[in-house]
């Protein structure tokens, strides 16, 4: 019935307790080894199948049946945000083009000191 990884919600606990083991101690009585959520505090607990009918256990299996287009949103953030890190200006680009060598050349993330407007004395412009 209990099996680890399994999260345990009820009114015996002061927060949600991740199953860590399970052993069975007589037919209606396992003692499990829990760890609390927000304080990683072990607990080592005897429940008896009454307990397990006011306990509400929350499975941790994955599902995949979730929305498409938000995983690809996510992944394209989480892209710009890395990208941002190592070059500025080539994050803004959009996905499906590659910048031209001299395209990169121009770009104000690559010379620093040209960034502003360009100023010339007077007669060599």
């Amino acid at each position: 019935m209990l099996r680890e990884g399994q999260v345990l919600v009820g009114p015996q606990f002061s927060e949600p307790m991740l199953v860590e083991t399970v052993r069975a101690d007589s037919p209606d009585t396992w003692v499990v080894g829990l760890v609390g959520q927000r304080t990683q505090q072990f607990r080592r607990v005897t429940l008896t199948a009454d307990d397990l009918r006011s306990i509400q256990v929350l499975d941790q299996e994955r599902r995949f049946d979730g929305d498409g287009q938000l995983l690809r949103l996510g992944v394209e953030a989480y892209r710009l945000g890395i990208a941002y890190e190592f070059d500025p200006y080539f994050a803004r680009l959009p996905r499906g083009w590659t910048p031209l060598p001299h395209q990169l050349e121009v770009s104000p993330a690559r010379y620093p000191w040209r960034r502003g407007p360009h100023r010339y004395p007077a007669g060599q412009a």
